[in-house]
């Protein structure tokens, strides 16, 4: 673990401000795209799974700390479907473009429907309705996913330069 739990907690706490009190006033496809979800996959994606797992945990906090569901939820959510995909790239070839955006869908997928189950266990939620908003998050989720990714490995590229052997 590096010292990037210093950087996840306060980036985290903004995104979630952003993504609960800015962005459901600007819809795309009929949702807004969780910000803290996506950073923290794409952390996971650059630094490996034992940070993104870290990642993965502060933005469900945060996502649950701004909303109305058990406290607990997201975080558990966001951890296996991160975790779950991060796991998976060991077994594909490395890509910068096609993978990140695969594994969103399949961590947004897998986030998801965890988040309704422990939804619907805890009594949140009545039915399975809002299982309709999924094709929406998804395709949100996957057109989000590039610019994000590529703005964190730049910056990882700029402040972890590679090592000069001679």
């Amino acid at each position: 673990m590096t010292v990037s739990i210093y950087l996840a907690i306060p980036l985290m706490l903004v995104l979630g401000l952003v993504q609960t009190a800015v962005l459901p006033h600007f819809p795309i496809f009929g949702t807004t795209p969780q910000l803290t979800f996506l950073v923290a996959l794409a952390w996971g994606l650059l630094y490996g799974v034992e940070e993104g797992a870290v990642w993965a945990f502060f933005a469900g906090i945060f996502t649950d700390l701004f909303s109305i569901t058990p406290m607990g939820v997201s975080s558990l959510a966001f951890m296996v479907g991160i975790t779950a995909v991060i796991w998976a790239t060991q077994a594909l070839p490395a890509s910068r473009v096609l993978l990140p955006l695969a594994l969103a869908g399949l961590a947004t997928i897998i986030s998801f429907i965890i988040e309704l189950v422990l939804l619907r266990l805890f009594g949140t939620i009545t039915d399975f309705q809002s299982i309709m908003v999924l094709p929406n998050l998804l395709l949100v989720h996957v057109l989000a996913t590039l610019p994000i990714y590529w703005l964190l490995y730049i910056a990882k590229q700029v402040t972890q330069p590679r090592r000069v052997r001679l």
